[in-house]
């Protein structure tokens, strides 16, 4: 099993991006989330197209199950 954080965020100019965390931590809270997400569009160390990252649109963990054949 494996478990992924997407964390999707809004530009400055409309455009959605979403950043991934794999394995994140089990007892992560929604408080410990947005805090982090509030953290990312401060620090401005992301930009896409040349547009910071300026509002939180949602954040999930998702759970996935590989199965390899071969």
């Amino acid at each position: 099993m494996s478990k992924t954080l997407q964390l999707q965020f809004e530009t400055a100019h409309g455009k959605n991006v979403t950043i991934s965390v794999d394995e994140p931590k089990s007892n992560l809270t929604e408080t410990d989330i947005q805090t982090g997400m509030q953290a990312i569009i401060a620090s401005n160390a992301f930009q896409s197209d040349g547009s910071p990252l300026a509002v939180i649109k949602s954040a999930k963990v998702v759970d996935r199950t590989i199965t390899e054949f071969i």
